[in-house]
């Protein structure tokens, strides 16, 4: 697909299994590399992390309050899904193996910037602070620790052969 096309379907997707095949598409394209087999759970994390893998798990646990407080702020879809795409790019980065946040944000920039444009907001999400993209983040709620996980039905089913 060329950067535009890309582009068109990041802004189009709906759902994290849709931007989630992209950041798979992206990253073996990039890299060579791919995992199969990872769940999303969405849980009230603190939001100094937006999201998380624990090395060796199948799971990347994504923060619902921001993730909640950027679908407040932001009337553009490309901008959400932009916001996805980097924070699912990343711990996807940090499932195939790297542990360095470091790298990883180097690494986001570099897939995201050669699938979608080095100019492409979620390219810049990759090593900006969120803040810049969404400047009312701020002013929202406060993280209220209610202990509450869900885990997302439909993610990654690319990597499933059947219906489950």
């Amino acid at each position: 697909m060329a950067l535009h096309d890309n582009r068109r379907a990041l802004s189009a997707a709906d759902g994290f299994d849709d931007i989630f095949g992209m950041v798979k598409a992206a990253t073996e394209r990039f890299l060579g590399m791919h995992r199969a087999g990872l769940t999303l759970v969405l849980g009230d994390i603190p939001n100094s992390i937006g999201a998380y893998h624990e090395i060796g798990s199948n799971a990347i646990v994504m923060n619902r309050n921001i993730l909640k407080m950027v679908e407040r702020v932001s009337r553009s879809k490309t901008k959400r899904n932009s916001y996805v795409f980097m924070i699912l790019l990343h711990e996807y980065l940090h499932s195939l193996g790297y542990a360095s946040d470091e790298q990883v944000r180097k690494l986001g920039e570099q897939i995201s910037g050669e699938y979608l444009g080095r100019g492409h907001i979620a390219s810049m999400m990759a090593t900006e602070p969120l803040d810049r993209f969404f400047p009312d983040l701020g002013r929202l709620t406060v993280f209220r620790d209610k202990g509450e996980y869900e885990t997302v039905s439909r993610f990654d089913s690319s990597s499933t052969t059947y219906i489950a």
